[in-house]
């Protein structure tokens, strides 16, 4: 689009603001075609609907995107339709959140990390060795916890969860190996800026180096850290498995990507339209799992086809590290008390 606009400067005045004008109005379109179609349903008004990837193509989430707008597509005769924005073509995953919250874009997926801004209670995913497992994550999330993040978002954020992606677990990775708590005494870590993670990991002994994704190759490179955290799809992708070539699988953070609509352009819908895009969001969730265990898949082959070290906590070790960070448990109980005690309920 932008080459067609831009091509020829000499464009006159008046013929590049009409072109501007009929920009403007297909994206008010877009993310407003929905005001009164589910009453209207009967007339076959067709909705479109726009949703916001930061990540590529083909990432797991973005293939479930496009699961979802099948499947929304197929229950409703092509009457609503999602055209899902990949590769960061409407913004980043802030850019998104703020976009999606005040209408101009329809729908998105982000981190629960960056929506911790927006609806505080999304802040207990940054508890380290909150959940035993991955099953544990999502018994959890079924099992009521889902519904008291996603009302909060609803509350505070103007969004309407829809769904939770699986971003996989958080572990360390460093030059020399941490397969026990002392291993990690002293050692900088790169981290998320974020309170609740920079106090755990202070706990842990830890000398929590909060940096910018982008910072840590080359801070890795020069010593500026010892190591990271992140998942091991990310530790590939970024080219971190090349330095510090020790992952210990730790599964200390398990932090869900999360699908959510505009409040504006869901009460615009019909119930029964409303009904159709959670049942197509909470079906896509599965078809994300699949595809992200295979994507994690291939990344740790690639760790192991270099030669790194991959460590396994023994149930005693990670008891340890667990044991060490539940002073910050306590000190935000008041807060996060009652997510706590879900999440304990579903073990």
């Amino acid at each position: 689009m932008k080459k067609s606009l831009f091509k020829k400067l000499a464009v006159p005045i008046t013929v590049m603001s009409l072109a501007i004008s009929i920009i403007g109005c297909s994206a008010e379109e877009s993310s407003t075609s929905s005001k009164g179609a589910g009453k209207n349903k009967v007339s076959g008004e067709k909705i479109i609907l726009r949703l916001s990837e930061a990540q590529v193509d083909d990432y797991p989430d973005s293939r479930a995107e496009k699961e979802f707008a099948k499947i929304v597509e197929e229950k409703t005769d092509g009457r609503i339709k999602v055209d899902v924005y990949t590769a960061g073509q409407l913004g980043d995953e802030k850019t998104t959140i703020e976009q999606t919250q005040v209408g101009v874009i329809d729908m998105g997926r982000a981190n629960a990390g960056p929506l911790t801004q927006f609806a505080e209670k999304f802040g207990v995913f940054s508890f380290p060795f909150l959940f035993d497992s991955r099953d544990h994550m999502w018994k959890a999330i079924d099992g009521g916890l889902g519904d008291e993040l996603f009302k909060n978002l609803e509350e505070k954020g103007d969004l309407v969860g829809l769904a939770f992606y699986d971003a996989g677990a958080r572990n360390f990775y460093s030059k020399d190996p941490i397969s026990k708590l002392k291993d990690v005494k002293g050692k900088k870590i790169r981290v998320m800026q974020n309170d609740i993670l920079i106090d755990a990991f202070k706990e842990l002994g830890v000398s929590p180096t909060p940096l910018s994704a982008s910072e840590v190759y080359s801070a890795l490179q020069m010593g500026v850290i010892d190591g990271g955290e992140n998942n091991v799809s990310t530790y590939v992708a970024d080219g971190h498995f090349e330095i510090a070539k020790n992952f210990t699988e730790s599964e200390h953070l398990r932090i869900p990507g999360v699908l959510f609509m505009s409040k504006k352009a869901w009460d615009k819908l019909s119930s029964e339209d409303q009904k159709i895009i959670k049942a197509a969001a909470k079906e896509s969730e599965k078809f994300q799992q699949d595809a992200y265990d295979k994507y994690s898949d291939e990344a740790m082959k690639k760790v192991e086809e270099k030669g790194n070290k991959v460590i396994q906590l023994s149930k005693e070790d990670r008891e340890a590290f667990r044991d060490k960070v539940k002073p910050v448990y306590d000190k935000y109980k008041d807060q996060f008390g009652d997510l706590f005690k879900i999440i304990d309920d579903a073990k």
